[in-house]
């Protein structure tokens, strides 16, 4: 008898197991609205299609991501790397599937620079969070000294920031207007539209070039894929199925640019506005690497821009 009942419990459990793999009705992923959200450009336009499961994709404001990822409902998200690796760090149980954003941050100016150290006695316009960490980062690197203010400081670098590079762009254009030197870090698609507004305005520095002198690597892991551990671990093949999905999305960005503001309308995207070229796509470094794939990448820019590193359980893999 003892028998037969643990035989019908072993049974039982392989049951649960089995739906609990298969069983997933909807999955809902959210994406700050700006630049990350291109990394899933193609399945916003088209879908993602998995077995029964309906999936849904929910833009919102970049200053919220963080908040979205403890919710229950969001399974997966598009996540600042510094805001993904504080997270897990302070005992969130999230795991890194992706790399899909690798920096699209340059510095524009009213005038042509050609090294980082003739932006020493002048100010440079910089968004704050990962954008001016950045900046910091490379001015660092280079022994250049910086300051934080509105007035220019005779050898040193000054560092004003704005909430968003919305406020840059107007300061570039009045400074153009007049015949002054003024400099701003933009990122795309931002510089594309900057570059529409401002008559001769010069993209002296890409920054994703600057970091490579340094790091030799090619850009930086700006942005990836996260997901909850119980999901990745419950449902590997729906992740995998994803990941493979938007490897092809690269290619979809560069050949379908003129409708990309037509796709992000239906999200209600500050995306809708802008103008894409294939120049602005290339510039925003989109494309994919599995975590696996790509760890002394994110364990180099975490050290660098927070002085932290993360565990190797961070880095989602399928288990065999």
């Amino acid at each position: 008898m003892k028998k037969f009942v643990l035989g019908l419990l072993l049974v039982l459990t392989a049951g649960l197991f089995s739906c609990k793999q298969n069983d997933l009705n909807e999955v809902h992923i959210y994406l700050p609205d700006g630049t990350p959200a291109l990394a899933m450009a193609s399945v916003l336009d088209k879908g993602f299609v998995y077995e029964e499961t309906t999936t849904y994709f929910h833009l919102v404001q970049a200053s919220e991501i963080a908040a979205r990822i403890s919710q229950q409902d969001c399974d997966l998200a598009i996540v600042p790397m510094t805001v993904a690796s504080t997270l897990f760090n302070k005992g969130i149980d999230i795991q890194l599937a992706s790399v899909n954003v690798f920096g699209n941050l340059f510095i524009a100016g009213t005038r042509e620079l050609k090294r980082l150290e003739d932006l020493k006695g002048k100010v440079v316009y910089t968004t704050v969070g990962t954008t001016i960490d950045m900046l910091k980062y490379l001015l660092e690197q280079n022994e250049i000294e910086y300051a934080f203010g509105a007035e220019a400081e005779e050898g040193k670098v000054t560092l004003s920031s704005k909430n968003d590079g919305s406020e840059i762009i107007p300061l570039l254009k009045a400074a153009a207007n007049k015949n002054q030197e003024a400099y701003g870090v933009l990122g795309e698609p931002q510089v594309t539209k900057a570059t529409q507004l401002i008559d001769n305005l010069v993209i002296s520095f890409d920054l994703q070039e600057e970091y490579r002198k340094i790091t030799g690597f090619d850009g930086y892991p700006q942005a990836g894929l996260v997901v909850k551990s119980e999901f990745a671990s419950d449902h590997s093949a729906y992740l995998q199925a994803l990941l493979s999905a938007l490897l092809s999305n690269e290619t979809y960005l560069l050949e379908n640019t003129e409708s990309l503001p037509e796709v992000f309308k239906r999200y209600n995207s500050s995306l809708q506005a802008m103008t894409f070229t294939t120049d602005t796509i290339r510039r925003c470094n989109i494309r994919l690497a599995e975590s696996k794939n790509i760890k002394e990448e994110v364990q180099t820019y975490l050290s660098a821009l927070t002085g932290n590193t993360v565990a190797d359980s961070f880095f989602w893999t399928v288990k065999k």
